[in-house]
């Protein structure tokens, strides 16, 4: 049997990422690949058989607060032969300093984690929709949501680091440079009060992050993007727990395709505010 050898990913390895990617139907962007490799060079894994990629991890570190896992891809004709958990005890190694270690699990990785050490924070549910229809929403928050515009970003900042619990100022900058035209957000005088990103896909336009105070709010954010959506499909990641805005979304016609588990492990002294988010960035940001 061939050695599998694990090394830190270079550009090289995008092509095979991408393809790993592909396989399995994933919805990140080689814009995205590259981010991940700016912000973690020295935790972006790659599993390699005969000179050949076989597999991929990606660990964020935010602040030596928070380090998110993402994009465990392993090939499917290599799989069964512990190349995931190499994998993991590698970018987990590499993260050694950050003080808890997150990720969204798949129902087929959960008991994985659960082995790892890992500990369920809440589940997520994956909704998709082909061109839904938006709902009205209140009058009274009309005057309140508009586009978000590259000088009201400094607001937005410490807002997201206070709901996810860390700074992750580059990816915020890069969920808004992927669709600025359907950023927007919600203020009050005091300032944003809330806000809802885009990134295009290779499948989907991705809907998140999106923070809001109420149901109200997450609805008039919504609402007012897709106003500005030219159609096709779309996805969200979200709080099961918020059962009346998950039951809106249903009636705009998202469907739920899957569960999700946001996991934690070290402990979860940083825990933002989840009661605000109403969409995560992704599974691969956190």
């Amino acid at each position: 049997m061939p050695t599998t050898t694990i090394r830190l990913m270079t550009a090289d390895d995008l092509d095979a990422a991408m393809a790993l990617k592909d396989a399995e139907g994933w919805n990140q962007t080689r814009e995205d690949w590259n981010l991940f490799l700016g912000m973690a060079p020295d935790s972006c894994l790659v599993a390699v058989e005969d000179d050949k990629v076989v597999g991929t991890v990606v660990g964020i570190n935010y602040a030596d607060r928070v380090a998110w896992i993402g994009m465990m891809l392993v090939n499917r004709s290599h799989r069964g032969r512990g190349i995931s958990k190499m994998l993991m005890k590698a970018v987990i190694q590499s993260l050694n300093r950050v003080a808890s270690i997150k990720l969204d699990a798949t129902p087929a990785g959960f008991p994985v984690y659960r082995q790892l050490g890992f500990e369920e924070e809440y589940t997520l549910l994956r909704m998709v929709a082909y061109d839904p229809q938006s709902p009205s929403f209140s009058n009274v928050l009309v005057n309140s949501v508009g586009v978000l515009t590259e000088e009201e970003m400094v607001q937005i900042y410490p807002l997201d680091r206070r709901v996810f619990g860390a700074d992750r100022g580059q990816v915020v900058q890069h969920a808004f440079r992927s669709m600025p035209g359907l950023a927007c957000r919600i203020k009050s005088e005091q300032g944003a009060q809330g806000y809802l990103f885009a990134r295009q896909g290779t499948r989907y336009l991705h809907l998140g992050t999106i923070v809001a105070q109420t149901d109200a709010e997450a609805k008039a954010l919504l609402a007012f993007a897709l106003n500005g959506f030219t159609g096709g499909w779309l996805v969200i990641d979200v709080p099961k727990e918020k059962q009346a805005w998950v039951s809106w979304l249903e009636s705009c016609g998202f469907q739920v395709q899957r569960e999700l588990f946001r996991m934690f492990l070290k402990g979860n002294p940083y825990p933002g505010d989840p009661t605000r988010v109403f969409a995560v960035c992704g599974p691969e940001l956190g």
